[in-house]
């Protein structure tokens, strides 16, 4: 009988140590930070454009999407760089002045070489193109209270909330600002990749999902309805 209850305990204590190991294990699987610079990634930003043709009574309105992703290498001063580039769909619809229904008129696509982009540790460094010279695209090594070194934070805002979210088996950080909107680790601004965070963001300017590899996010703060919106074309 004393045998039976040494086993037993044996046994509970070896599951106990299983589920501790299988817990840790799937928690280090999640703690996986994300890489920005790699072509696991895409951005989709979306937003719309109105421009006025008072010569032929016309009120154009420009959709526009954009995927950002990465696809090959470059070399640039001796450095690996990744090579990023933009996909373009413009839908056009037009409407006259003195009223009436919106028309759709015709849609333009096309590929554009965006930037060269490589990571130094938290650093992320671009070169835009037509350019030769780095920049900082920003700093991910990021704490509580410091002003955000991102190459568009022209105001000193701050990091004031760090919270975490998960995307597949991986997390990434969320950083809320000091002036109420997000920066995202390895994604970059909720209002886009190269943007400020203004109130009048013209066309292109509000980042609505990410994807790595197969597993997508959409940013909630993007300001573009409808969120979790990965449209490929």
């Amino acid at each position: 009988m004393r045998g039976n209850i040494v086993l037993l305990l044996v046994c509970i204590l070896i599951s106990c140590s299983s589920n501790d190991d299988s817990e840790s294990n799937n928690q280090m699987k999640l703690n996986k930070s994300i890489s920005m610079v790699s072509e696991s990634n895409k951005w989709y930003i979306n937003g719309s454009l109105e421009e006025l043709d008072e010569d032929n009574g016309i009120l154009k309105e420009i959709r526009r999407k954009l995927i950002y992703y990465f696809e090959g290498d470059t070399l640039i001063n001796g450095l690996q760089f990744k090579k990023m580039y933009n996909k373009q769909l413009d839908s056009i619809y037009y409407q006259p002045i003195s009223g009436g229904i919106q028309q759709f008129d015709s849609t333009f696509t096309g590929i554009n070489y965006v930037a060269a982009m490589r990571e130094n540790s938290d650093l992320v460094i671009y070169i835009s193109a037509g350019q030769n010279t780095e920049e900082v695209y920003a700093d991910f090594d990021i704490n509580l209270g410091d002003v955000l070194n991102y190459k568009w934070n022209i105001n000193n805002i701050t990091v004031t909330e760090i919270d975490s979210i998960e995307i597949g088996s991986n997390y990434l950080t969320k950083y809320k600002l000091s002036n109420g909107q997000y920066f995202y680790e390895g994604i970059g601004s909720s209002y886009g990749l190269f943007n400020t965070w203004q109130t009048n963001a013209r066309i292109g300017g509000f980042l609505s999902c990410f994807k790595l590899d197969n597993d997508k996010i959409g940013i909630d703060e993007g300001f573009y309805f409808p969120t979790n919106f990965c449209p490929e074309f």
